[in-house]
């Protein structure tokens, strides 16, 4: 095999830093606490990977892994929970396919992260009430890309 062949055969893929996952983690933190919600924030990578989490004090214990399934949808769907769960409402068999799916999130606060039109993986936050998921998820977002 030439180094041509294998050229062909390889390719290069962009993902989060663990340091972009950190800031991103803070970022939506200072929102919630702003906010006065306690969530849970988790930083996928490109794979699907948990890069980073935190969980705030007085968070419940589930919304770390519902912040995990916010951040798997939106990198998988490529679009945030919340315009997802819009998009898809009227089809309600496949809602509730969906919904039926391990580590599917279909309501707001899953955000994917691009690089230009690259996707670099995904953050998701959990545990607040109304749009503060969302918002702290945007923070977090906003710090990272």
């Amino acid at each position: 095999m030439t180094v041509e062949q294998v050229d062909a055969s390889v390719t290069e893929t962009r993902t989060i830093t663990l340091s972009g996952a950190q800031q991103g983690i803070a970022a939506a933190l200072r929102k919630a606490d702003e906010l006065g919600a306690r969530v849970a924030v988790v930083v996928l990578d490109v794979g699907g990977h948990v890069l980073a989490l935190a969980r705030m004090d007085g968070a419940v214990a589930v919304a770390t892994g519902v912040a995990q399934n916010k951040a798997s949808t939106a990198l998988v769907v490529r679009t945030p929970t919340n315009e997802f769960a819009e998009a898809i409402k009227q089809d309600t068999v496949l809602v509730s396919s969906l919904a039926s799916q391990p580590g599917m999130a279909l309501f707001s606060g899953g955000l994917p992260l691009f690089s230009g039109d690259t996707p670099i993986g995904a953050i998701g936050v959990s545990g607040g009430m109304g749009d503060d998921d969302l918002i702290a998820a945007r923070a977090g977002a906003a710090a990272i890309v």
